[in-house]
């Protein structure tokens, strides 16, 4: 597993230069979701292909679309890996419009009709949605403050599992009300539960496994953020694997990213560095699950390591927003 997470780690940042050359002057938060786009898929990026999907979005989304917005990047990566890059992007607006009939327009919103694109014909799309809006709207009674545009993405994907509305709405209050006893974010937290609740499993065992990943990773001086990084923490708690193995290939990683540019002291910090390092873990672990489920376990870890970082990057896009209108 150590030859393994020295070669992802070096194709995640060859394929990260890639990207900032062929799309320049994107935040530096989402040049990583997009090369781990490739990463997980075993592709390497190519500048011309990269230009060449850009103008395909660009082209074709309707003007002050999200999705030529801040996930560009990540959603031209997508249509790289494509077989049919145009046609797949077709697809995807499909899949957009079909959501923005139950869900508000949103960067998170973008993200997921790329992702249902992958994973869902456009037939049904119009069910899943509905579906996973109905999912939503339970969210929000639950949480009416905390239940915003990001949950739209797990929302999208618990649409998917076989348990009831009701099931996983409980496990994840369960596994919510468990979390809270350790972690202060109840944002960060409530999007855990989502992740949890698709998985099988007791809420009490769920959560205690991923506990234990958090301090293990602690103890050997890589500590996890309690914000979204938890996130990334959540998505590699789902794979079937030992957990000190895990924990070990994420430190692994880590410890390699802490020598690459863009990760030094006036780079992406140490808790962002780490949580990459987590997604990077998810997709060498992606081939495991041999499940024929529209979102196997594998699968969904790889998502909600992605969504981790694409909260990051989007906070900080607002951020330099908001700073730049001051």
């Amino acid at each position: 597993m150590k030859d393994n997470a020295m070669q992802i780690t070096k194709e995640f940042i060859e394929n990260r230069d890639t990207i900032r050359k062929a799309i320049k002057l994107e935040s530096s938060y989402i040049y990583p979701v997009a090369a781990n786009v490739f990463c997980a898929a075993g592709v390497r990026a190519d500048t011309e292909k990269l230009r060449e999907c850009r103008n395909i979005i660009k082209k074709n989304a309707g003007f002050a679309s999200y999705l030529k917005g801040t996930i560009l990047p990540v959603l031209a990566a997508k249509l790289c890996v494509a077989d049919e890059p145009e046609a797949q992007f077709e697809k995807v607006m499909d899949m957009y419009g079909i959501l923005k009939s139950h869900f508000r327009r949103s960067e998170y919103l973008a993200l997921l009709a790329a992702l249902l694109a992958e994973k869902a014909t456009t037939e049904e799309a119009d069910r899943i949605a509905a579906r996973g809006r109905a999912i939503y709207d339970m969210m929000k009674k639950e949480h009416p403050i905390l239940t915003s545009s990001e949950d739209s993405i797990m929302a999208g994907f618990m649409a998917f599992s076989e348990k009831s509305d009701n099931e996983l709405t409980d496990d994840a209050e369960k596994c919510y009300d468990l979390l809270r006893k350790k972690f202060s974010d109840k944002n960060a937290v409530q999007t855990v539960s989502h992740i949890l609740a698709i998985t099988d499993g007791v809420p009490e065992e769920k959560v205690g496994r991923m506990l234990r990943m958090f301090d293990m990773s602690a103890k050997s001086g890589h500590k996890f953020g309690k914000h979204y990084e938890l996130l990334a923490l959540a998505a590699i708690s789902l794979i079937e694997a030992d957990e000190k193995e895990l924990i070990d290939t994420v430190i692994d990683i880590d410890s390699q990213l802490s020598g690459q540019k863009g990760y030094g002291t006036l780079s992406l910090d140490k808790k962002t560095r780490l949580m990459h390092a987590a997604m990077l873990t998810a997709d060498l672990y992606g081939d495991t699950d041999n499940t024929q489920a529209a979102v196997s376990t594998s699968a969904l870890a790889i998502i909600a390591a992605q969504e981790a970082v694409l909260c990051v990057a989007v906070a900080a896009s607002a951020a330099a927003a908001n700073s730049a209108n001051a």
